[in-house]
């Protein structure tokens, strides 16, 4: 794994945007993070990235309910995007529906469904589920 970790916060809070940043940068030991407030603007930050041959992220956190580009827009405009490196994604949401939750499954590159606001619970499972994809704490 590159050696600056970089996450990427889809969040249209922008509260919620910066407690997750700093948690992400504070017990999940990302170095670079990076916050776009619509899936649109993270999406055309990833088309750059990979145009431009710059780092890709290595997670992204990402909210269903927002303006422009939801979530679930978001996931299917990113599969198709041609990544050479796995770039995790968890499900950072205020809906607990189990319909969403469900949904989420189906998207290959989700590997965690957490309700807002980030508890210490939810961030402990965050790093057991990076581990278990390949993604070791720094």
């Amino acid at each position: 794994m590159k050696a600056t970790k970089l996450a990427y916060v889809v969040e249209d809070d922008r509260i919620t945007a910066t407690i997750t940043k700093f948690i992400l940068e504070k017990d999940l030991h990302y170095r670079a993070v990076q916050t776009f407030g619509n899936g649109q603007l993270a999406f055309d930050q990833l088309r750059a990235a990979l145009q431009a041959g710059a780092s890709m992220p290595d997670l992204i956190l990402l909210d269903l309910n927002m303006p422009l580009m939801d979530g679930w827009e978001f996931l299917d405009a990113f599969s198709t995007l041609p990544l050479v490196q796995p770039v995790r994604v968890f499900i950072l949401t205020s809906s607990i529906q189990p319909e969403d939750m469900e949904k989420a499954r189906q998207y290959q590159p989700v590997i965690g469904y957490f309700s807002k606001p980030l508890g210490k619970e939810n961030v402990q499972r965050m790093q057991s589920l990076l581990c278990q994809a390949g993604d070791e704490p720094r």
